[in-house]
């Protein structure tokens, strides 16, 4: 994902897009870290779950902080 918004706003004066870091705790848990001036931490949680029911994931999600949520895979 931080690959695809460097991409997506190259060319796209003043663009700051938000950056993510990843860490796996073990192999079904990443931990995912969210960078963004505009604190939108809560719309990325809602995208997570989203894309879980999309393919039929029963993804376990927690939002730890303002800028952290670990995901949990099945």
């Amino acid at each position: 994902m931080d690959s695809v918004h460097v991409m997506v706003t190259k060319n796209i004066q003043n663009a700051h897009p938000p950056r993510f870091e990843y860490e796996w705790k073990d192999q079904k848990t990443l931990i995912m870290k969210y960078k963004s001036h505009r604190n939108l931490i809560d719309f990325l949680v809602g995208i997570i779950k989203g894309v879980g029911k999309f393919y039929k994931e029963d993804l376990k999600l927690t939002k730890l902080s303002n800028d952290k949520v670990e995901i949990v895979f099945p």
